[in-house]
């Protein structure tokens, strides 16, 4: 009899356009159901590739700190050298010509010596580029001008 009802015209047949409007609800509602899947699919996805890239940034950040940790400790270590009395007492002599009493400060030219680049051991010509003396010669150079 179900058989017999369906080959009746969903126009005529309420059973008819009942069956046909539930698959079409089905219908409907499976390709709503696979809209919302994609959607949280692809949400989840952006989601975690955020996540990743936000974990990549705080270890980056992490880092960062730690090395701004240790130029500070640096720098407070290089300030503490400063305020001693040795290193005060070192610069008066470079930059000002001081002297302790009983010695005797020697001026010695620097043009004719060689250059040396502190923290190496290689010696070059002058950054002038001039031909390296004996030592008698920077004496006679010394003496007669």
């Amino acid at each position: 009899m179900m058989g017999l009802l369906m080959k009746i015209p969903w126009k005529i047949n309420p059973i008819a356009r009942f069956i046909s409007q539930k698959k079409l609800r089905f219908r409907i509602s499976f390709l709503v159901a696979w809209a919302i899947f994609g959607y949280m699919f692809f949400a989840t996805g952006e989601a975690l590739w955020q996540n990743l890239q936000i974990n990549q940034e705080i270890v980056r950040l992490k880092d960062e700190i730690t090395q701004l940790g240790q130029q500070n400790i640096q720098y407070k270590n290089l300030i503490a050298y400063l305020k001693t009395e040795s290193f005060r007492e070192k610069e008066a002599r470079r930059k000002l010509g001081y002297k302790k009493t009983g010695e005797t400060v020697v001026a010695i030219p620097q043009d004719n010596f060689l250059y040396i680049d502190p923290g190496t051991t290689e010696t070059d010509e002058t950054p002038n580029n001039k031909p390296i003396l004996s030592n008698p010669q920077k004496w006679w150079d010394y003496i007669l001008g």
